[in-house]
């Protein structure tokens, strides 16, 4: 067993920042993480660490009615900046991806495609350059437990991994192994589900393997790589088989002919043109963001913040109380390659006491507790 073999083992995947017509909350966070992702992604490969990619940009078309008016109020906001988003017309779309597409869309010309197994290893691969990072494979983790230990100071916590290759200590210990980890026990009260995805690579034609833009409608088209391109992806909630099933590749061909009939019809793919499939789980969370930070103790969250019941503005200046030097980068949903970068900044400057990359409230909207915080606002959790 190596690196990358859940979500990240996926042949192709989009680079793209989820944007709202508004400068929400969610979408300033991808909006920043968009741009620290393909900054990084740059970099690595500047280095010398390749891996397949292209900076082709990704259309997102507008193949039905609510999609044409929520691209004309995009365009009539003008929240973001052409050279993150635009609206195009038929003609122009067509152009951009060098086949006849019969729909406009909004345009991300600074977006792409990836592929995720090779950027892990090579970002992995770049880390050990460093001398700084050791990988253990084939190790599954059962169990940590908090080890607490009196010192000078008063006392100290650690932590201790059980696995089957034998039991392991971490002074920090950082949590970040997607859907998998969500039965670990300190995290277990966390609000995050698995929901299953299944991706059909198709085999490439001359129909469509001039495709020359990522493609989103309800589900995905790429561009052609190594002879395939890949569509999806189911939604399934709650399902933690990652077996592949034939059924979901007849959603995904299904999906596509829905969606863009014409090119369908033009492609004609047929069962026999998958190339493969594969099924994996999303780590989502309940607002679509990250859990980036440390682990709250909910007991004392509950005792601390009592007063947010009756107020929900009262101010508390002390630190919220979590859990020592356990740490969780996990709910990156669909959206890993976007937002883990800036994600793993976040951890990096909590850890090294440096300054963070963003303000206060983003750094709220992220934080694990947020969840806690609001259940007590809501009265779901009182003393």
């Amino acid at each position: 067993m190596t690196v990358a073999q859940g979500g990240s083992s996926n042949a192709i995947g989009a680079l793209y920042p989820l944007l709202h017509q508004q400068a929400d909350d969610i979408s300033n966070f991808y909006h920043q993480a968009f741009w620290r992702a393909k900054s990084l992604y740059s970099e690595i490969s500047a280095l010398g660490f390749s891996f397949s990619h292209q900076w082709c940009g990704l259309l997102e078309v507008s193949y039905k009615e609510a999609l044409i008016k929520r691209q004309k109020a995009f365009e009539k906001l003008g929240t973001w900046p052409n050279e993150l988003i635009h609206g195009v017309n038929a003609a122009i779309a067509s152009k951009l991806a060098n086949i006849d597409l019969p729909y406009g869309g909004l345009f991300m010309p600074n977006a792409g495609w990836i592929s995720p197994p090779e950027l892990v290893k090579q970002i992995f691969q770049a880390a050990k350059a460093t001398n700084r990072l050791k990988i253990m494979t084939d190790t599954h983790v059962t169990k940590i437990r908090q080890i607490t230990k009196a010192n000078k100071e008063g006392s100290a916590t650690s932590w201790q991994l059980l696995s089957n290759q034998g039991e392991f200590n971490a002074s920090v210990l950082v949590i970040c192994g997607g859907a998998e980890a969500i039965g670990i026990e300190q995290i277990e009260p966390l609000p995050l589900t698995a929901t299953r995805g299944q991706v059909t690579s198709m085999v490439s034609n001359a129909k469509i393997n001039k495709l020359s833009t990522v493609i989103c409608h309800k589900g995905y088209l790429t561009p052609e790589s190594k002879g395939i391109h890949c569509i999806g992806a189911t939604f399934q909630k709650n399902d933690t088989n990652i077996q592949t099933d034939s059924a979901d590749d007849q959603y995904n061909l299904a999906m596509l002919s829905k969606c863009m009939p014409t090119l369908s019809a033009d492609i004609q793919w047929q069962e026999q043109d998958i190339a493969s499939s594969k099924a994996r789980l999303r780590c989502m969370s309940q607002d679509h963001l990250p859990l980036v930070g440390a682990v709250p103790n909910i007991n004392q969250h509950i005792e601390a913040y009592s007063h947010l019941a009756k107020d929900k503005n009262w101010p508390y200046p002390q630190p919220a109380p979590c859990i020592d030097n356990l740490y969780v980068m996990l709910g990156l949903g669909a959206r890993g390659l976007c937002s883990a970068p800036l994600a793993a900044d976040i951890l990096a400057a909590e850890l090294c006491n440096t300054p963070y990359p963003m303000d206060n409230q983003m750094l709220f909207n992220l934080s694990p507790n947020r969840f806690i915080v609001r259940d007590i606002i809501k009265r779901k959790l009182t003393k």
